[in-house]
């Protein structure tokens, strides 16, 4: 396994060694794979078995509605997992998608048959559990703070409880957003075109400076 030291790393092998990864790698059968820019990984209704863990690129859960209205989730990257939920607890979700914002490689772990409950778990296994269950109580954190943000009344309402939640994560005034205008625009369930006319509008009022998704926040 070529990217055995990258996977000691990640916090979903956190306090495990090398040969523990490596057997969880094989009794989850472990398979690698490669995809395009704006490829889906997981789609809508189809039922999510495996555990993605991204090696290299981006990628974006997205919820879409009957009309094909997005909105994104939240956008994960290299060293981030995805699909652990839905493959632990052997749902198939009814609106939700995974599709890559660059070129990306996969490790997917497949838990077609492997029970939670079952009392012969290994030590090793029970730890990698524990990790995911902590990396899943952290995106629920994510999701509270991203409900805070399109429950605002306004536009640049939600534009500033975005922005202030990173600069305070970033702990500066200046920083860099994940989201390029059209993720962004998703993500606070907006138009684009409206998202930059309030952004230009912040600009004027001396609220904001940006470049791209560079930003910084002025008293």
């Amino acid at each position: 396994m070529e990217n055995i030291d990258f996977l000691m790393k990640l916090p979903i092998f956190y306090n495990l060694k090398k040969d523990e990864i490596i057997n969880i790698l094989k009794f989850f059968n472990y398979s690698k794979e490669d995809f395009e820019k704006n490829n889906f990984i997981f789609e809508i209704g189809k039922p999510i078995s495996k555990i993605g863990i991204i090696l290299s690129g981006e990628i974006n859960i997205i919820k879409e509605d009957f009309w094909g209205n997005r909105n994104i989730l939240n956008k994960f990257k290299s060293g981030e997992i995805f699909g652990e939920v839905f493959a632990l607890a052997k749902v198939s979700p009814n609106n939700i998608l995974v599709e890559t914002s660059q070129n990306s490689k996969i490790l997917f772990l497949d838990l077609t048959n492997f029970s939670i409950d079952n009392e012969n778990n290994s030590n090793e296994i029970l730890k990698f559990l524990s990790n995911i269950f902590k990396i899943s109580l952290k995106k629920n954190i994510l999701f509270t703070e991203k409900l805070e943000h399109i429950t605002k009344k306004t536009i640049r309402e939600k534009i500033i409880s975005y922005l202030s939640t990173e600069a305070l994560k970033n702990r500066s005034n200046s920083f860099f957003i994940k989201f390029d205008r059209q993720e962004l625009a998703d993500y606070l369930f907006v138009e684009r075109s409206a998202l930059s006319r309030e952004l230009s509008s912040m600009k004027k009022d001396g609220l904001i400076e940006y470049n791209k998704n560079y930003f910084t926040l002025i008293k």
